[in-house]
């Protein structure tokens, strides 16, 4: 009798494994064809540097301005829901009852990306795939003629698929789903999203390669004075996320009135900036690369901090399709660079510098996004440096504690009172 009460829910798990399987892999095609456009996009901007050298800045200044333009005209006619990250929406929709509208959101989101990144805006890819992966999860669910309860796996399987796939990260993407959206840990659940994660990062790595995302040298264990090192580090880089999150919050509620003035002058911005500091521009892979040659000097790290730290909350505020994953990655790659240079002069030659990058990018990620084992295997993920584990957590902790001290709130619940705020006035 017994057996025969199981056997329904056994028989939904292996349907929802294989409807997951799907959804994953459209997922994981949507973020491969995505990610190659911003690459592609990117490449254009250069191009354009280039050709219009001799008419200065303007050229490319009233090209990129009138990019913004189309871009913010096309979101607040067609999906609004698609502005900014996408992330704080969908936790709207699986817990507050947020309407999605999946394709006008997965087209808004593609083109307005691709175009906005590719003209400059310091966001990244994995915002915007997140939400068109859980979009494609709901339009699937609407072919499966799914269960309400069906269709939020599917969304979340989507969501973390997309993840996967922006960063070749599978167990990142599956611990997403259950740390940052699901906030549910069982076995259909875990079913759902490990299947849909494991789909995803076939497609994205028989299309883009195996390799990680950051290609490090192979580092040795480093020397035990390194954790007291990560202690002080942790405090620090989680002041930064602290001093991310609070000016992110409070320029939003600034430039909500003016974000189409706002996106204009970004454009202009990227136009004039562009022939001289390009690196900063854009996703910010040019600039993430040179910090990791270690060429560098401090003084200079120290301006493309603010830089991009300033450029990437400017960005958010204008309301374009982009996330915020990639940029606080890099702010906290920098961070891990200036703070190196002065290890270095305490214990010359004894730590690489790659080690202090990579504990950077965990430690900006557990203080702004509050996700510290999502962030833990991510970089793991995306480096390859399982040796640095330890190192990882601490930093990871340490971060984490400091806006938790000062109970500030993760920066996606943040995001989404705003807009339970916002639709609450109306």
């Amino acid at each position: 009798m017994n057996h025969c009460e199981k056997k329904p829910i056994y028989l939904q798990r292996r349907k929802l494994a294989v409807k997951s399987i799907i959804v994953g892999a459209l997922s994981g095609l949507l973020a491969v064809i995505f990610r190659i456009g911003l690459e592609k996009a990117e490449t254009v901007r250069a191009i354009v540097f280039k050709l219009m050298r001799d008419y200065h800045a303007v050229a490319p200044s009233l090209i990129f301005a009138v990019c913004m333009a189309a871009i913010l005209i096309g979101l607040r006619k067609w999906a609004p829901e698609a502005s900014g990250s996408g992330i704080p929406h969908l936790k709207g929709v699986l817990h507050n009852g947020f309407k999605l509208r999946a394709l006008p959101v997965i087209l808004v989101k593609f083109f307005g990306g691709i175009i906005g990144i590719g003209a400059g805006l310091a966001l990244g890819r994995e915002g915007p795939t997140v939400q068109m992966g859980a979009s494609t999860g709901a339009l699937c669910s609407k072919i499966f003629n799914s269960s309400d309860d069906e269709r939020r796996l599917l969304l979340c399987a989507g969501a973390g698929s997309g993840l996967a796939a922006a960063f070749n990260a599978p167990l990142a993407g599956l611990m997403f789903v259950i740390e940052e959206l699901h906030l549910k840990f069982d076995r259909f659940s875990l079913t759902v999203a490990f299947c849909s994660n494991i789909s995803a990062n076939l497609v994205c790595r028989m299309l883009l390669g195996q390799s990680p995302i950051y290609r490090l040298k192979t580092l040795y264990y480093p020397d035990m004075k390194l954790i007291l090192w990560c202690i002080l580090f942790g405090l620090i880089i989680g002041f930064v996320g602290l001093a991310f999150n609070l000016c992110l919050i409070k320029s939003i509620k600034l430039f909500q009135k003016i974000k189409f003035g706002l996106g204009i002058a970004l454009g202009v911005l990227f136009g004039f900036s562009g022939f001289y500091y390009p690196e900063i521009l854009g996703s910010g892979h040019q600039l993430t690369d040179l910090v990791f040659t270690g060429l560098i000097p401090v003084k200079i790290l120290l301006l493309y901090l603010v830089a991009r730290f300033l450029l990437t909350i400017l960005s958010y505020n204008t309301g374009a399709p982009g996330g915020i994953f990639a940029p606080i990655l890099l702010i906290g790659c920098i961070t891990g660079a200036i703070f190196h240079y002065f290890v270095n002069m305490v214990h010359p030659g004894t730590f690489h510098l790659i080690i202090f990058l990579v504990l950077g990018m965990v430690g900006m990620f557990s203080s702004v996004v509050r996700g510290p084992i999502t962030g833990i295997i991510l970089i793991l993920e995306m480096t390859n440096e399982f040796l640095l584990l330890l190192p990882l957590m601490i930093v990871a902790i340490v971060a984490y504690a400091v806006p938790e001290f000062y109970k500030n709130k993760p920066i996606y619940d943040e995001l989404l009172q705003l807009d339970l705020e916002k639709r609450f006035n109306k």
